[in-house]
């Protein structure tokens, strides 16, 4: 069996089956990214801040958006007054002005949202020295068509990171401070936020791995059922037609011997036996007459002999309905020796049955 789902697995139809479904739900992915991007946004609950190392002063407890530098305590603050609101789980969005970061202009093509990532990625890999260890970025709209690159240092985004898991709060994501709803905030940048959901996309595709592998399994076992079943059908069915052909050959030539037996007793049917002319004959011819020959065929026949009155043999014969035509075939002669006169008569055969009809022979 195991086996069996092994072959399942590795056989070309599997593997563009499997193939094909990485491309629908890569597409699916793209598109609900998409159209994420150009829905409006929800207003957000999240505590909002501006990080600005230079600056030192405390942020204003009554003022939405913050300024925060590198001091513990205005870190500290912002969870105070989190536990004030008595929200405490309020995630936090921290803004990097503009002057923190490189911005490079560039002409990209014209591709969905999610391929631009990808993109942008390929070209600041190859063209500058900037990489996922050194550095995050992120993509805005610019001027003639144009697409705006904008460029942190890690160690900007690490000393954020460090401040808010300093101060207990949840750090939700890093973004420009110019940015909009519709822009993506800074790349290849990981927050408790991002890897929880990246573990409930694994813990997905997971559950979706053994569905697929659970639902290819129950495939391959009805397949193999149905396999064997309809191997043991034909397997039978081969056996039913060698015993079919066997009886279609017995009856053959039961019917053969059966029409040979009709076409036997139709041609007796239609055709006195020699037997029974010749006892019909015996019975109506006098003791005096004497038959010298004696010939039948088919349609009638003829009797040689000798008697003392050959006239009254006609009328003798007439009697019997199973003869018609009776006649002399040739004149009458007397024999020198005996005086007996001598007669050649010719009769014609009426059909059998007619015949036993009429007289009740063979009843």
């Amino acid at each position: 069996m195991s086996s069996f789902i092994d072959r399942l697995n590795n056989s070309p139809i599997t593997k563009e089956i499997q193939s094909a479904a990485n491309w629908w739900t890569g597409e699916l992915r793209r598109l609900a990214e998409d159209i994420n991007a150009r829905l409006p946004q929800k207003p957000s609950n999240d505590q909002s801040v501006v990080y600005k190392p230079s600056v030192e002063a405390s942020p204003e407890k009554s003022v939405n958006l913050s300024t925060l530098g590198d001091e513990k305590e205005s870190w500290s603050l912002l969870k105070e007054k989190a536990k004030e609101d008595k929200n405490s789980s309020r995630t936090l969005t921290v803004f990097v002005p503009e002057s923190q970061c490189l911005v490079r202009s560039s002409t990209y093509p014209k591709v969905a949202l999610a391929e631009l990532h990808n993109v942008i990625e390929l070209e600041l890999a190859t063209t500058t020295p900037f990489s996922s260890e050194n550095s995050a970025w992120t993509w805005r709209e610019g001027n003639d068509g144009k697409t705006d690159v904008v460029i942190v240092k890690r160690e900007v985004l690490d000393h954020i990171q460090f401040h808010a898991e300093q101060a207990g709060l949840i750090l939700k994501e890093i973004r420009l401070e110019t940015s909009t709803s519709k822009e993506p905030p800074f790349q290849a940048y990981e927050t408790p936020e991002t890897r929880r959901t990246r573990l409930w996309r694994k813990v997905n595709i997971g559950l979706a791995a053994a569905l697929t592998g659970l639902i290819i399994a129950g495939y391959g076992v009805s397949y193999y059922q149905k396999s064997s079943a309809l191997a043991g059908l034909k397997a039978e069915i081969a056996a039913k037609t060698s015993q079919a052909r066997e009886l279609r050959a017995t009856l053959n030539q039961q019917e053969q011997q059966a029409s040979a037996a009709q076409t036997l007793l139709a041609l007796k049917n239609d055709r006195t036996s020699v037997v029974e002319t010749w006892a019909r004959i015996t019975r109506l011819l006098p003791k005096s007459a004497w038959v010298s020959e004696l010939m039948l065929n088919k349609n009638g026949g003829t009797i040689v002999g000798f008697t003392g009155n050959a006239a009254s043999l006609i009328e003798l014969l007439d009697r019997d309905p199973a003869l018609k035509d009776v006649t002399f075939a040739t004149a009458i002669r007397i024999d020198p020796l005996s005086k007996a006169e001598r007669f050649d008569i010719r009769f014609g055969h009426e059909h059998s049955a007619q015949a036993l009809a009429t007289t009740g022979v063979g009843q």
